[in-house]
C-alpha cells in the first residue's frame, strides 16, 4: 500500500501509559510516531498525520484493495476515516486521565 506509514509502528498503548497524557499529547504521538498507530491503520493503510485541540486529520491513498465489486472505493473504507477522525478530534481537547 502506499500510504506513507511504513516507517511507524501498529499496536496499542496501555491503558495506564493514555492516563497520564492528555488527549492532545496522545494523538500527537500518533502523528509523530512515538505511539503506536492501531492494527486497523495498518490493515488499511492509513494515517494520523495532522492535530491541533479539536481537529485531526487521517489520510490515506486508495488502491486497489480498497475496491468494492463495483471497481469503487468501498464506503468502509471511507467509514473508517471518518470514524478515526472524528473520535481522535475529540480526544485531541480531552484533559489528562480522562478516555
Amino acid at each position: 500500500m502506499t500510504s506513507g506509514v511504513a516507517s511507524k509502528a501498529y499496536g496499542t498503548v496501555a491503558a495506564d501509559r493514555q492516563k497520564g497524557m492528555t488527549g492532545l499529547e496522545f494523538v500527537q504521538g500518533l502523528v509523530d510516531g512515538t505511539l503506536p498507530l492501531n492494527t486497523m491503520a495498518e490493515t488499511l493503510g492509513y494515517d494520523v498525520t495532522e492535530v491541533v485541540s479539536g481537529r485531526v486529520v487521517v489520510t490515506a491513498t486508495p488502491n486497489d484493495t480498497h475496491l468494492n465489486p463495483a471497481g469503487t472505493v468501498h464506503g468502509g473504507l471511507v467509514a473508517t476515516l471518518l470514524d478515526s477522525c472524528m473520535g481522535l478530534a475529540i480526544r485531541a481537547t480531552l484533559e489528562k486521565g480522562v478516555g
